[in-house]
């Protein structure tokens, strides 16, 4: 369901559609990851409570919680800086512990 709709096939894109008909709670559900998901990546720290509020009446109540739970880290995640630990040197010099030749 998360999957563009010019990347599934005919078939798939009919029963994703017959299923989004029968279940709409499932394209709120939707909806909220994919919001999730983007204001982590724009830092968009603001709608974080709005999103709590609207998870918590979804779907993904349950994963709403854990973010209630784990909230300071959540909000750090989104405000601060972060690196995914793979620094490359100025220079260009290798980080990996062996020598380079």
């Amino acid at each position: 369901m998360t999957t563009a709709r010019d990347h599934l096939s005919k078939a798939d894109t009919v029963m994703i559609a017959a299923v989004e008909a029968g279940v709409p709670m499932l394209v709120e559900a939707r909806n909220l990851v994919v919001g999730f998901h983007s204001m982590i990546r724009k830092k968009l720290a603001d709608d974080l409570e709005p999103w709590i509020e609207a998870a918590r009446r979804s779907l993904v109540a349950s994963f709403a919680n854990g973010i209630v739970r784990d909230h300071a880290a959540v909000r750090a995640a989104i405000t601060e800086p972060w690196s995914n630990g793979q620094a490359t040197p100025p220079d260009g010099t290798s980080t990996r512990g062996t020598p380079t030749p």
